[in-house]
């Protein structure tokens, strides 16, 4: 049901194409507006993985990772975004690039992604140190 969510909201944010395709502000805004829905509705499901997967107590640890390289492309996607404006003089192709790396997302979420369930607390550092040190023969 989640990955279900996660895809069909993804797949609405492709509406962005729409918007390369039209002159028309209230058009690309309407288009712009379905798009921002979808992708609106997936990031939470998306947020919650690290809820799911992670062992008990590393809630927290697999966020600050997920957070950790999600915030740098706050930062890229608008420079990207720029420069292809600057170089096009039109955000038709900023949009269209926009898709792309939206449907490289759904591949991965798709086919790469597999079965979301909790990550085994053997792995987990906090574990290990319950255990204590193992010994080997």
């Amino acid at each position: 049901m989640r990955r279900s969510v996660l895809v069909t909201g993804m797949l609405f944010g492709l509406a962005v194409l729409g918007a390369t395709f039209t002159t028309d502000p209230r058009w690309a805004i309407a288009w712009i507006s379905i798009a921002l829905g979808g992708l609106a509705a997936a990031a939470s499901v998306g947020w919650s993985i690290p809820s799911l997967i992670a062992p008990r107590g590393q809630v927290g640890t697999v966020g600050g990772i997920m957070n950790f390289f999600n915030n740098p492309m706050g930062a890229v996607a608008p420079t990207v975004t720029g420069l292809i404006v600057a170089a096009t003089q039109s955000f038709a192709d900023a949009f269209a690039t926009a898709a792309a790396v939206l449907v490289v997302g759904i591949i991965f979420y798709v086919f790469v992604l597999g079965k979301i369930e909790p990550i085994d607390e053997g792995y987990s550092s906090a574990a290990i140190a319950k255990s204590g040190p193992t010994v080997r023969n």
